[in-house]
């Protein structure tokens, strides 16, 4: 039976590395989630976990287990990921100077092409509403149930469902402009 995260909090408190090393593995995923939906920038994000981990490190005696460990977490993540938004508020890329992907048709090229791509879709996401962003890539990139990003976000449940519909459709709707298209027509 695997560890319960209270087992690991408790043993991490004791001192044990390994225990703190897998409860940041297990629940990577959620931090990560809700701070590159904030920062989009995947150096920043990088930068942001590092102080999540430390804060959660730092923090780990204050964690009461009123909520769970990810909930926990997520929140740390969440405030980070802000404050450093706010710090940096640099200018939003244009959506016409987006990098579209290769031709499909060529195969050397598809690692080129999924790099493209996911870079492509990274600032289509950049382009709708956090809350929308933060509900779709823990949907998405970290493989949560609506239950669970409910738990995460403090919302729910069929509120997380409306987000998620509705920043698929606001990504439909930016990938579907006739500017956007144009983008892409002549990209290709």
């Amino acid at each position: 039976m695997p560890n319960l995260d209270s087992e690991l909090v408790a043993r991490s408190l004791r001192g044990d590395e390994r225990a703190f090393r897998e409860l940041l593995t297990r629940h990577h995923g959620v931090a990560y989630a809700v701070v590159r939906a904030i920062l989009g920038d995947r150096d920043d994000v990088d930068d942001v976990m590092q102080v999540v981990y430390l804060k959660a490190y730092q923090g780990l005696k204050s964690f009461r287990g009123d909520a769970k460990f990810s909930t926990w977490l997520y929140q740390i993540a969440r405030r980070e990921a802000i404050d450093a938004s706010r710090r940096r508020r640099r200018d939003v890329t244009d959506i016409e100077d987006v990098p579209l992907p290769a031709d499909p048709a060529d195969a050397a090229d598809a690692p080129l092409r999924e790099r493209d791509t996911r870079e492509w879709l990274d600032r289509a996401m950049g382009e709708i509403e956090a809350h929308y962003r933060t509900a779709i890539e823990l949907r998405y990139m970290a493989e949560k149930s609506y239950e669970e990003i409910a738990a995460i976000m403090d919302l729910p449940e069929g509120t997380v469902k409306t987000y998620v519909h509705r920043g698929k459709i606001e990504l439909k709707r930016i990938l579907s402009r006739p500017d956007w298209r144009a983008r892409t027509a002549e990209n290709q």
